[in-house]
């Protein structure tokens, strides 16, 4: 991760050099249908003393795969909160059980609070997703909120976990709206990095590997989401959500984890967490509000085609259009609540639009809202197709390029 004084920027003199800490994720990503089986026996190779922590859905999907620790391990359950008080109480109890490594089972909110544990005290820490809803469980960030749900902190860790195990198995018996949420997350990666380095001069090597996993996400999400958004409508755990498990929980941190603060949030981020300061949003996932937060970027940006070619593919796979779809009613109250975050002094939305501001964003909400309601009467009428894949060559679709070359 580039510092924040010398990223993308040219070198002042000829002897200077660009400080680079680049802090990729997950030491090691693992995915294959039964692995929560084999949790056990992946955490016994390297530690003896593993602590859980995990909540209470979390461990019964967990269980109902067939998963395990080990015999007598302590298992802690968090509160869900993902608050610093939390992270705190769960502090004193692993430190108690004189633990060696955290194993963390569950989603987003219980990866990033078992990460504030592993935080505190610098055990090391194996994460067991069982939501594919966000990139939480290898990222070395965690999100922290306030006893009201509204997010607070993001925090860079040293490092990621050390081991991530997938089992797609769990993500298939998931609620769908967990995966359509984790698509929607994972969008964003691109349309974020893409906006901040569109103002860069002189990116460095990081950046642009971010900027490119970023890519490889988005081809992915949109040649394969719908496919395996019915995979999970039909409890299949096929090679299809094999692949969105693989992008939203593991390639996706690799997008900020090597272009830092060059790829990791923008706008899009930025209205998700002005949507957390109304309680009423509470009811959609972390990834239908960033969603919804791509389209407000897009028209901040102006870039109409682009929110123009999005809308039916977000009809099409579930995510959210209009500000009343995420939970709250668009009231002058609501969005001055979200404009407030989102066009801030300290907005990192000005990351991709330097000249942002709490007036601009309460006007791109509602030229949001008016243009996807056009849209949507266009499609009503058998206009507008969902977005398809850009062609299948080096310059737009990463991976089918790479496949062109690598079977040269």
């Amino acid at each position: 991760m580039s510092t924040p004084s010398t990223a993308g920027s040219t070198a002042a003199t000829k002897d200077s050099q660009t400080v680079m800490d680049v802090r990729p994720g997950a030491h090691r990503y693992v995915r294959f249908n039964g692995a929560a089986k084999k949790v056990a026996e992946y955490v016994a190779q390297d530690y003896r003393k593993p602590v859980v922590i995990t909540g209470e859905k979390s461990w019964e999907a967990f269980e109902n795969a067939g998963g395990t620790v080990g015999s007598d391990v302590p298992v802690l359950r968090y509160d869900g909160s993902v608050t610093f008080r939390n992270m705190d109480e769960l502090t004193e109890k692993v430190l108690d059980e004189e633990a060696d490594v955290i194993v963390a089972v569950g989603g987003g909110r219980l990866c990033d609070t078992a990460k504030g544990v592993h935080h505190n005290t610098n055990l090391p820490i194996i994460t067991v997703p069982t939501i594919a809803a966000t990139c939480a469980a290898s990222s070395s960030v965690i999100i922290v909120y306030d006893e009201h749900g509204k997010r607070i902190a993001g925090i860079p860790l040293r490092h990621g976990a050390e081991l991530v195990i997938a089992d797609p198995l769990i993500i298939a018996a998931a609620p769908e709206r967990y995966l359509v949420g984790g698509i929607g997350d994972t969008l964003a990666k691109w349309y974020e990095a893409e906006g901040i380095q569109r103002h860069l001069t002189n990116p460095e090597p990081a950046d642009t590997l971010g900027l490119m996993a970023a890519k490889v996400t988005r081809d992915y999400l949109v040649r394969e989401g719908d496919e395996a958004i019915e995979s999970v409508r039909r409890g299949v755990s096929d090679e299809t959500l094999g692949h969105m498990v693989d992008v939203i929980v593991h390639v996706a941190s690799c997008v900020g984890g090597f272009a830092g603060k060059n790829g990791r949030v923008s706008g899009a981020h930025a209205v998700h967490n002005g949507l957390t300061a109304c309680p009423e949003t509470k009811v959609s996932t972390h990834g239908q509000k960033v969603a919804y937060g791509i389209l407000v970027q897009l028209a901040a940006q102006r870039d109409w085609a682009e929110f123009d070619r999005l809308i039916p593919t977000y009809r099409k796979i579930g995510l959210p259009c209009r500000f009343v779809e995420v939970g709250a009613e668009p009231t002058p109250q609501n969005l001055a609540k979200v404009a407030e975050v989102a066009g801030g002094p300290d907005s990192f939305f000005k990351h991709a639009v330097p000249d942002i501001d709490e007036a601009k964003v309460v006007e791109c909400i509602k030229r949001v809202d008016e243009r996807a309601a056009t849209i949507d009467q266009q499609l009503a009428a058998g206009g507008s197709a969902p977005l398809e894949p850009e062609p299948a060559d080096s310059q737009t679709d990463i991976t089918a390029g790479l496949a062109e070359h690598l079977s040269r």
